[in-house]
């Protein structure tokens, strides 16, 4: 139940950029919602691997659908992410906003980095390429440090939806 919470709340966020996105463009420095919560499933030490690498899964596919990237490649990042940070045990970044941020801030940089460098492998290059190399690096930065600082919002409103699932499954009788 929690798992689908999760998801919930991402696809919530997702079309809440998307109507901000219209409203406001930000263009390749959007944030991305899904990172922060895929990084909670990632050090919650009470969800099981096999279900919090799907609940990443799903999540990284609704980001695909909504980014209009190729289909697998967000998908692919997010389970990734977690298995990162599942594999860290970051319990660093449960202390406060400020560590939170900065966390999200380096797992938004690895992420932006590995979706571009799997982009640069796996799609047939432009025809008259107009990016340079520090426009990319700047486009790479803003976003992370949006998705940083979206982070810490993003992670009480995860443990909020979290502790209420959690209650509830504890009142309901066995």
């Amino acid at each position: 139940m929690r798992s689908v919470a999760f998801v919930a709340l991402g696809s919530v966020l997702l079309v809440l950029q998307a109507a901000l996105g219209v409203l406001a463009p930000l263009g390749p420095w959007a944030p991305n919602p899904v990172l922060p919560i895929v990084m909670f499933l990632g050090v919650a030490n009470d969800v099981p691997l096999v279900r919090g690498a799907l609940a990443s899964f799903a999540l990284g596919y609704l980001l695909d659908s909504f980014s209009g990237s190729a289909m697998g490649l967000a998908t692919f990042v997010m389970v990734a992410c977690f298995l990162i940070a599942r594999g860290a045990g970051l319990n660093l970044f449960m202390r406060g906003p400020a560590l939170q941020g900065l966390t999200t801030f380096v797992f938004g940089l690895a992420s932006g980095g590995a979706m571009l460098a799997l982009r640069a492998i796996f799609e047939a290059p432009a025809p008259f390429p107009l990016d340079t190399v520090g426009h990319t690096a700047l486009t790479l930065v803003a976003g992370a440090a949006i998705t940083g600082l979206a982070g810490p919002p993003i992670f009480l409103l995860v443990r909020r939806i979290d502790g209420l699932v959690t209650r509830r499954r504890e009142e309901t009788p066995a």
